[in-house]
């Protein structure tokens, strides 16, 4: 009988609203672990790990928004103005990367104050 009720709630409208959230939350975690190796850390300590965590998030922000750039981008324009575009999308993922980087190195510089553990980047 307890299962019935559940089964039937779960064909509710109220039901399916409230689970749609959840099931984006699962296939975003399912893309990070998939894409990035997030479950495979090589690090230890929560603030290592939630460093990690948080840079392997961020790429697959970045592989996000430049699949929604470019898909907008050959959605408005013809192939001549395409690379305008891509270039467009990678600078301004660019930029985004490097003020991210920048607030990353103020979170680093505050846990650990000294100069000897110092953020670089290879541009």
């Amino acid at each position: 009988m307890r299962i019935a009720k559940r089964r039937a709630y779960e064909q509710t409208e109220e039901f399916k609203d409230r689970y749609r959230w959840r099931a984006g939350i699962e296939a975003t975690m399912s893309e990070i672990a998939r894409k990035t190796g997030v479950k495979q850390l090589r690090v230890r300590g929560l603030k290592a790990v939630r460093f990690c965590a948080t840079l392997k998030a961020i790429g697959v922000n970045i592989f996000r928004a430049t699949a929604a750039r470019m898909a907008q981008n050959l959605d408005k324009s013809d192939h001549g103005e395409c690379n305008f575009g891509l270039n467009h999308a990678i600078f301004v993922i660019k930029e985004q990367f490097m003020m991210t980087l920048s607030h990353l190195k103020k979170i680093y510089s505050l846990y650990f104050g000294s100069s000897e553990h110092e953020l670089k980047i290879a541009a």
